[in-house]
């Protein structure tokens, strides 16, 4: 049988030698390629060579790693049938494939006749090795030619000589192993006959992740299914490198799976390009030695493992590699079935990169990994990189869209050295490529990792077309109308686009998300394919024509319509005109379209004058040039650029008087109005605007007409020109209502609501305002709603609603912080001036007025500028100048809001529920923090939420609402884990509070020493001061007098030292006031009692004052000094009732038994006393808090 076996296999190494290379036999030692000219000759050989590679493969059964290598040759033989593009070079890497393998396939037949498959054992990792590479030249330097040439028209592969050379040396490396030092090796054992000992190395399990971020839902779920099926079969999918082999390695490692299952074994079919050597290096793993393997090797395995006597754990790892094999498919869905016959002896863990789980007769658990947030991404940058995240880290962390795989390379070359800045600008040049290790395997590079989806067998090349075609679309492609429709006629003839869109899916390629759903890429996988797009193919020119007319059709931003087609997809209009220009020729209506969109952009409040610029410096018509210009210089004129816009107005006004353009000439005069009136050259605008109107008027233009009108009478509104303004926008709003134009007819309404005011008709002026909003709402004009909103602030300051015009004005002020209009905001800021001013609050006035002269919007940072208002609001409150904080943090708030950082809308929030608290205004401090709350919890921020519960646990807390303050740190404690040591050292030390109001002396001392401990060991000394206060009270509440002094002066001694410490050493004060009460030594009471006023005034706590005032009365009840003790109760009272303080109902219970004292028993039970009462219950029932009885 052997010698039968023999003679075949030599007679296929043979025959492959020489039907696969016409050179082989006369030129077996030369380093040459084949020539084009004999690339014919060869793709005739290659059936007949495929056949006998199909023969050899049955007689080699024994032998299943030669049998990988000869079956993998046979397909780079074979594929030279189906190559349809860049064949020469293709045949070129065939042929020296052919021509290196000879000496190698020669010297395996020898060992093969000599010793049969004993002779390779010493060769196995090498023949393994060799397969690898073998299958990777299949894979990533022939395949993607085959077939129909539509993704290779479609994309440009920039390959040279120096790939060719690469493939020689790394070929000329394997001939030198085999040849040299491993057929040497089996030469001198045979000839000492002397066999090579067998050995059976197991495949080790991989270490336990070091890090395992944002997986542990997938773990426990993974963990829980195997624990808790009776015959586990699980399936972790998801695209390459987002972590699925960490995930199945974490499960395995788990000690909750260690203790079920013993045994666990790990294969990875990375580098198995067939069943059979999947099969063996599972053999191999499961330690079946060589001898013992028969022909029916899967059962076998089967057998090992029911033989095991315990539960055995498989994971095989990267299935996909040969599952995805159309052809192997079938056989690996068999092999599944079989190892599947071990019952609930074996666990079945398997990875494979896609969403689409293996087809077996019995069903998949499938977990479908996605990317990590933004805050585990970061997290796993830190820790891997051992560096905090700074800007350009943080941004590119974004872009990466949460890939494990990408984020450990970035780490890992940070970690080497490169700064995150460099990599950013590197990433931003040349995008996947700035992200790798060196080295060939797919964890070494992201690029290559995400070469091996995008060209998977299961993605044909119309599937790759319709990739590039969504790569070039930054939103992701649309699945309503017109543009779902639009994207299918430009395919070519044939193409199921949902059927195609559902196979790229099931790679992991593509996913449909959103509402309405799009079919969207993650970033890395865009730029993958943008590398490879032809601007110049069929379907990207018809694509990029597609946008263009569909844009000039739905020019009108005023229709809901167009409204409903062209928002949703600006990002796509910008991403496709933009790569329209690097189209020659370039596509018609190219220039006017781009104009459109700008327009759009504009009233988003983007500037989009940059891509208008970048147009003019190509070859367009004269037509479209003077649009360009036009466009270009209202742009610049409503960003405030004025002399760049009358440039480019009177470049537009040439060239439409070249063309003999009257329209356009008009369009530019009324410009030309815009532009004169921004510069106050108000007689230069009106002559600009009259001229408008002429050719508005010879034209029979109602549209144009009635614009200039518009701005006509917003001239003569400058002016002060109150009957002929309200002429001119009664003319426009007739024109716009017999056009049934909505945003003319808003603009006019507001105009003349503008006018009302100005009249003193305000009660006009409000129903023309509200008019105006409720029309610029329904047509989504932002723009509009911000300069009414800013209107009707102004009307409510007339009106004396300064709640209502501060309302309308942080309206406005938001809406223009969204538009980034620089201008608005200067005006809304000064508008908020004069609202302060009216308010008696002259700091933030003051503020407020700065901020509008100075405001720097020109730049367009505006996450700095959110940035650096947020610390102006917090230098403010150090400085007790709470009205500046306040202005600081809406402003920032604002930027926030219009950038969308959630994070960023969150901390400020946070900021302003302490501010509040810092102003008494303690309903409005708990809505800032439920605000604050909320946003962490949308974006799954558990520190952000741990601490929010803490500060709102504080507040509760100054409310003496205990339940609720007890409730809210729990939940704090909850959510801090055990390295946020700080978090939990506040929340116990608050808990510790919580105990010490309801009595629990022991549980109070225990927080409050443990505390102290923890901030002695940090060094931090606002903590240690609060702690011995804190612990001062506990004495004093026991009476050990001594004891509390020590505590409460060490605590005295510490608070001087710290800014913005104020209301904490008052509160010491205090306490040190009803020490000396205790003791009976009111003179240095009352001294200490006032120093704490004194620090209460300049901290401006009302609350604090009260309290103040509080302890000196109830000094004076002490001393028997009635008078000032009615007093000081008197003045408490009436600040607590300003604030509408719980600590009123107490305070007027102490100045009831004052007035016993002085003997005014009817005061006592007056009517006056009565409405507090009544009062004071009032607010309690708006708390929802019970009412005390203050009878007594």
């Amino acid at each position: 049988m052997r010698k039968s076996q023999s003679n075949d296999l030599k007679s296929f190494f043979g025959t492959l030698v020489a039907h696969g290379n016409p050179r082989a036999q006369s030129q077996l030692g030369r380093n040459t390629v084949l020539s084009a000219s004999r690339l014919d000759t060869s793709l005739n050989a290659a059936g007949t060579t495929f056949q006998l590679a199909k023969d050899a493969s049955e007689v080699s059964k024994e032998v299943p790693y030669v049998k990988a290598v000869a079956g993998v040759l046979s397909q780079i033989i074979k594929i030279r049938e189906e190559i349809q593009t860049n064949k020469e070079r293709c045949g070129e890497i065939i042929d020296l494939v052919q021509l290196k393998s000879t000496t190698i396939l020669q010297s395996l037949d020898k060992a093969y006749e000599a010793k049969g498959a004993e002779g390779f054992e010493d060769l196995k990792s090498d023949l393994e090795e060799y397969a690898d590479f073998l299958q990777a030249v299949l894979r990533e330097e022939l395949e993607p030619f085959k077939t129909q040439p539509r993704w290779s028209s479609y994309i440009n592969r920039a390959k040279n000589s120096g790939d060719l050379q690469r493939l020689e040396r790394e070929l000329n490396e394997f001939n030198n192993r085999f040849s040299v030092k491993r057929l040497v090796e089996i030469s001198v054992a045979l000839l000492y006959k002397t066999s090579p000992p067998a050995r059976v190395i197991p495949q080790a399990l991989p270490p336990s992740p070091k890090h395992v971020i944002g997986r542990d839902t997938v773990v426990d779920t993974v963990v829980r299914i195997t624990l808790s099926s009776s015959e586990p079969r699980v399936v972790i999918l998801g695209p390459g490198g987002i972590g699925k082999t960490t995930s199945a390695t974490a499960v395995l490692h788990d000690s909750r799976i260690t203790s079920v299952y013993p045994t666990i074994y790990f294969v990875s079919s990375e580098l198995s390009p067939t069943i059979e050597l999947l099969e063996t290096r599972l053999a191999d793993t499961l330690s079946i030695p060589q001898t013992e393997r028969g022909t029916d090797l899967v059962s076998q395995i089967v057998d090992r493992i029911r033989q095991d006597p315990h539960p055995v754990l498989l994971c095989i790892d990267n299935l996909e590699t040969v599952w995805e094999i159309e052809a192997e498919r079938p056989r690996v869905d068999n092999f599944l079935e079989s190892l599947s016959g071990a019952g609930s002896k074996l666990a079945l863990v398997v990875t494979m990169r896609g969403t689409q789980a293996p087809n077996t007769s019995f069903p998949w658990n499938s977990t479908v990994l996605s990317g990590l947030t933004v805050d585990e991404s970061v997290a796993m940058y830190e820790k891997l990189s051992d560096k905090l995240a700074d800007g350009s880290a943080h941004e590119l962390l974004i872009q990466l869209s949460g890939s494990p795989l990408a984020i450990k390379l970035f780490s890992r070359m940070v970690q080497e050295g490169d700064r995150p800045s460099q990599l950013l600008s590197s990433w931003n040049k040349h995008g996947i490529k700035a992200l790798e290790i060196g080295g060939k395997h797919r964890l070494s590079s992201l690029e290559r990792s995400i070469h091996l989806s995008v060209f998977s067998p299961r993605i044909d090349d119309t599937a790759r077309l319709v990739l590039g075609l969504i790569a070039l679309m930054p939103g992701g492609l649309s699945t309503l109308e017109p543009w779902f429709q639009g994207f299918e006629s430009v395919l070519p003839d044939g193409t199921l686009l949902q059927s195609t869109l559902r196979a790229l899916r099931r790679t992991a390629l593509l996913d449909e998300l959103g509402e309405p759903p799009r079919w969207q890429m993650l970033p890395p996988i865009r730029q993958f394919c943008l590398q490879f797009v032809d601007s110049t193919s069929s379907p990207v020119i018809s694509l990029v024509e597609l946008y263009v007319a569909t844009v000039r059709e739905n020019r009108d931003y005023a229709s809901s319509r167009s409204q409903a087609i062209i928002l949703p997809e600006m990002t796509n209009i910008r991403g496709l005109l933009l790569h329209g220009s690097s189209v020659l020729p370039l596509p018609r209506f190219l220039g006017t379209s781009t104009a459109d969109y700008a327009n759009w952009a504009k009233w988003q409040g983007i500037d989009e004058s940059t891509i208008l610029s970048s147009l003019l410096g190509l070859s367009i018509p004269s037509e479209e040039q003077a649009v360009l210009y036009e466009k270009l210089g209202a742009l610049h004129c409503h960003w405030n650029r004025l002399d760049v816009a009358e440039v480019s107005l009177a470049r537009a006004l040439a060239l439409y008087g070249e063309t003999q353009n009257r329209s356009g000439e008009a369009n530019t005069h009324e410009s030309f109005g815009d532009l004169r009136m921004r510069q106050h050259q108000l007689e230069a605008a009106k002559a600009s605007f009259a001229r408008a109107l002429t050719i508005y008027s010879e034209t029979q233009d109602p549209w144009g007409e009635a614009n200039t009108r518009q701005s006509i009478g917003i001239l003569y509104l400058n002016q002060n020109q109150l009957d002929a303004a309200e002429a001119s926008f009664s003319r426009a709003l007739t024109l716009s209502g017999e056009l049934q134009n909505r945003l003319g007819i808003a603009n006019a309404h507001k105009s003349i609501g503008d006018i009302r005011i100005h009249q003193g008709q305000l009660d006009a002026a409000e129903a023309s305002f509200t008019l105006a909003l409720t029309l610029y709402n329904e047509i989504q004009n932002r723009m509009g709603e911000a300069n009414t909103h800013q209107s009707m602030g102004s009307l409510r300051m007339r009106q004396d609603q300064l709640d209502a015009a501060e309302s309308s004005l942080a309206h406005a002020l938001t809406l223009h912080g969204k538009l980034q209009n620089r201008r608005g905001e200067a005006e809304t800021y000064e508008l908020f001036g004069d609202l302060r001013m009216r308010q008696a609050r002259p700091e933030a006035a003051e503020a407020s007025f700065d901020r509008a002269l100075t405001f720097y919007g020109e730049t367009h940072t505006r996450m700095g500028e959110a940035n650096v208002h947020e610390s102006f609001g917090k230098l403010h409150m150090l400085h007790d100048q709470l009205d500046a904080a306040e202005v600081s943090f809406g402003r920032a708030l604002a930027l926030y809001t219009e950038t969308q950082y959630r994070l960023g809308e969150a901390l400020t929030h946070q900021s302003i529920g302490t501010l509040r608290i810092r102003q008494d205004q303690l309903v409005a401090a708990e809505a800032s923090f439920t605000r604050a709350l909320t946003i962490f919890e949308g974006i799954q921020h558990r520190l952000g939420e741990a601490t929010t519960h803490c500060f709102m646990g504080d507040l509760y807390l100054s409310q003496n609402r205990l339940d609720l303050a007890k409730i809210s740190l729990n939940r704090a404690l909850e959510r801090y884990n055990e390295t946020h040591l700080w978090g939990i050292s506040a929340c116990t030390f608050s808990l510790g509070t919580v105990s010490f109001r309801l009595h629990g002396l022991e549980l109070a001392e225990s927080a409050f020493s443990w505390a102290l401990s923890f901030w002695e060991g940090e060094g931090f000394d606002w903590g240690i001061a609060d702690a011995c206060r804190a612990i001062g009270n506990l004495h004093l509440q026991r009476m050990q007098l001594d004891d509390a002094e020590k505590s409460l002066n060490r605590a005295l001694d510490i608070y001087p030292t710290i800014v913005e410490s104020r209301t904490d050493e008052a509160l010491t004060n205090r306490s040190i006031g009803e020490l000396h009460i205790l003791r009976g030594q009111f003179e240095e009471s009352e001294r200490v009692f006032r120093r704490a006023l004194d620090l209460d005034i300049a901290a401006q706590s009302r609350v604090g004052q009260g309290q103040s005032y509080r302890c000196l009365g109830k000094m004076f009840l002490k001393k028997g000094d009635f008078e000032a003790a009615e007093s000081s109760y008197t003045d408490a009272l009436r600040l607590f009732f300003e604030i509408e303080d719980y600590q009123a109902t107490p305070c007027l219970l102490d100045l009831g038994k004052v007035w016993v004292q002085l003997g005014k028993v009817e005061e006592a039970d007056s009517t006056e006393a009565a409405l507090l009462r009544a009062r004071w219950d009032t607010i309690y029932q708006e708390k929802g808090l019970e009412s005390l009885d203050i009878s007594e």
